[in-house]
């Protein structure tokens, strides 16, 4: 696989996404073109499998668990997941 060397992250709360619905936040994420989503809303995960990508989607299964539990989860599988969404045609990375 390819490296990558950077990516921007922005939370749906700094855009203001979070009060959209997903289909919403699907259709907006879909007009930029080279985004990749992540969320614990199996919707998403529907979503692109109904209609497509763009956008690729992180599906976190992780649960509920408090947010250092998340980031620790994450450091340890974000560039793999990352790296399979930009160098290959799997539009959604399922991270347990």
């Amino acid at each position: 696989m390819g490296e990558f060397t950077s990516f921007i992250v922005k939370s749906s709360y700094i855009l203001p996404f979070y009060k959209l619905e997903d289909d919403a936040i699907y259709k907006k994420a879909r007009e930029q073109g080279n985004v990749n989503l992540i969320s614990k809303d199996a919707d998403f995960s529907e979503l692109i499998n109904r209609l497509g990508s763009p956008p690729k989607l992180i599906y976190l299964k992780t649960g509920n668990c408090d947010n250092k539990k998340l980031w620790n989860f994450l450091r340890g599988h974000i560039k793999e997941a990352i790296e399979i969404l930009v160098s290959t045609d799997v539009t959604v990375v399922e991270m347990e």
